[in-house]
């Protein structure tokens, strides 16, 4: 066993952890947990997630702070078991370029919040974060294709599926969006994962499906199913989106560094996208011209509305905010 293997096994075991389980099972429980020092935090995280198998959400005051907790937790947990959600634009309340792998990452955790099977793992964001809608997961979940290793295939379909969806045919796959056909073999790169998939056909029959490497080319990963989403980044109904703190499972646990301070970074974000909004022009990008004219964001009250869904694990109790 590592020494974080080890670490973690003995916080799961603490006493007091057991009783920060015991509490958190209330309904909509309201915890604080304070004097955690450097990467106690992250242990503290791993060993609730591990002993709850919930789905746990932690808030942390801004981008840089969420990117050192995620570094720590998957150095704890390994990267299978912790997600990043972050904002979709290049620096945070700034909407001028998005950025491209940061929109992946949200789609990456609203596909992985539609498979029920999924249990005990965290999600790592920031205020700007929350503050942009996502899209519902019915939306997704209708709009996904999936193909299963072993059963037959329509290769024409796929491919016309594919360009629908906004993928590109390329010779080689090396980032999302593109899908190549060579002999039985297609290779694609869906907008809602990490690494692209090689899938051998036999005949029309599925032979063999993996993940791979799109640099080296090496298989990383054998895999039963995939699981293809379209180009979130183009333009979608209003009625499309929801506020991700609504698309959570019920049992879900906030751990919630500093409420007031969410609430002041919420409120600078609504002012910057109202000015940025009203002064936007067509020389803009259309991807943030349509998210900003649509208002796709949360309001500040709405985001701590939805807080009081959910238990909650507080670094600080709030003084002059009701989470009753």
């Amino acid at each position: 066993m590592s020494n974080a293997g080890y670490l973690l096994q003995r916080y799961t075991e603490h006493p007091q952890l057991v009783l920060l389980c015991e509490k958190i099972r209330a309904f909509r429980a309201r915890v604080q947990v304070s004097g955690l020092i450097g990467a106690q935090k992250a242990l503290v995280i791993g060993a609730l997630v591990r002993r709850t198998q919930r789905l746990l959400v932690c808030i942390c005051d801004d981008k840089e702070g969420a990117a050192y907790l995620l570094n720590d937790l998957q150095g704890i947990l390994g990267e299978t078991d912790v997600s990043f959600f972050p904002d979709s634009f290049r620096r945070p309340a700034v909407f001028e370029h998005l950025n491209n792998t940061q929109v992946l990452q949200r789609s990456e955790v609203i596909n992985r919040l539609t498979m029920p099977h999924r249990r005990g793992w965290v999600v790592v964001t920031y205020p700007e974060a929350l503050f942009e809608e996502v899209i519902a997961p019915e939306v997704l979940m209708r709009s996904r294709l999936e193909i299963v290793k072993g059963e037959t295939l329509d290769l024409e379909f796929i491919l016309e599926a594919l360009v629908e969806y906004g993928f590109v045919r390329t010779d080689f796959v090396f980032e999302p969006g593109q899908f190549s056909l060579r002999g039985n073999i297609l290779d694609l790169f869906s907008f809602g994962n990490e690494f692209p998939y090689r899938i051998e056909l036999l005949d029309i029959q599925v032979d063999s499906i993996r993940t791979f490497d799109p640099l080296t080319q090496l298989s990383r990963q054998n895999i039963e199913r995939v699981q293809i989403v379209p180009n979130w980044k183009s333009a979608h109904a209003r009625e499309d989106k929801k506020p991700f703190l609504e698309v959570l499972p019920e049992d879900t646990v906030l751990w919630v560094e500093d409420v007031q301070f969410l609430f002041d970074r919420l409120l600078q974000c609504f002012e910057a996208a109202e000015h940025y909004a009203a002064r936007i022009s067509a020389l803009d990008p259309e991807e943030v011209r349509a998210i900003l004219k649509e208002r796709a964001f949360v309001r500040p009250g709405e985001i701590l509305k939805a807080l009081q869904q959910y238990t909650l694990i507080l670094g600080k109790m709030p003084t002059s905010i009701s989470l009753s």
